[in-house]
């Protein structure tokens, strides 16, 4: 099923999230629905941030058309590395149409959980150890705006004021994706 999308500024972005502590079938469900959403979006990463559940869940899959999945669910993720820093261009479904040049690493080593509630550990490179930072801040309340200069963040946000609506309409217009503002609560 696919979920909402909430649009940055949406308070649930700026906070973060609860652990998980029930690895049962509808945690299950919410990473499979998260799925689908983030697939129809075309994104790379998806934070239950970023459809209204303030809970530590993020899943990304990196792999290009042609190649297997990588897709994996990180339930309650600790970054234990993170170095070889990086300028890279990211976006997010959060703030649909906006990229920008931020500073992030690209190698880091991360332990988290699976849905059924198995600890594991990843050692990630390049786009992929990119996303989960990306995505690992969604869940400390953070989106890469944060990570801009000031004045570079204060131009973007100013854009990004002025144009959200016009931004999502323009990106999301084409598919089944539902965006939700700031008006508009977060889910349970």
């Amino acid at each position: 099923m696919l979920l909402d999308l909430y649009i940055y500024p949406h308070p649930v972005l700026s906070r973060v999230a609860d652990p998980v502590d029930a690895f049962d079938e509808a945690l299950s469900k919410l990473v499979a629905d998260m799925t689908e959403t983030m697939y129809e979006g075309c994104g790379v990463g998806l934070a239950a941030p970023q459809i209204g559940v303030s809970r530590q869940i993020f899943i990304v899959d990196t792999s290009a058309e042609s190649e297997q999945p990588s897709l994996r669910a990180y339930i309650n993720p600790k970054i234990i590395l993170k170095d070889s820093p990086v300028v890279w261009n990211e976006g997010c479904l959060s703030l649909p149409g906006l990229y920008r040049d931020v500073h992030s690493f690209g190698h880091v080593v991360i332990e988290a959980q699976d849905v059924h509630g198995e600890v594991f550990r990843e050692e990630a490179h390049e786009l992929r150890a990119v996303a989960i930072l990306h995505e690992y801040g969604h869940l400390q309340g953070h989106v890469f705006l944060d990570r801009l200069s000031p004045i570079k963040q204060r131009l973007a946000r100013k854009f990004w004021a002025k144009n959200s609506r016009r931004e999502a309409q323009k990106l999301y217009g084409e598919t089944a994706l539902h965006c939700v503002f700031t008006d508009a609560p977060e889910r349970t």
